[in-house]
């Protein structure tokens, strides 16, 4: 999206907002906030990858564990 087009005004003495003509809405621009957004992604898809381990690793030991019960019985 190009910022510098005719739909998109520069907001007096705010180098990094701009208002929407048509929506009248007014959007941060800044690349600091893109960084941070983009950041804030990589954490929630790590978070997410981490929380897939330890269910992973859960289900592991449950059935490691119904292993160990099921060769006991058999051979106790």
């Amino acid at each position: 999206m190009a910022y510098n087009d005719s739909r998109y005004v520069k907001i007096e003495g705010h180098t990094d907002l701009v208002k929407d003509k048509v929506t009248g809405a007014v959007l941060n621009v800044s690349k600091d906030v893109n960084k941070a957004r983009k950041a804030k992604n990589i954490r929630q898809e790590k978070e997410r990858e981490f929380e897939n381990l330890k269910n992973d690793v859960k289900e592991m030991k449950d059935m490691l564990e119904k292993v160990i019960s099921a060769m006991s019985k058999t051979n106790g």
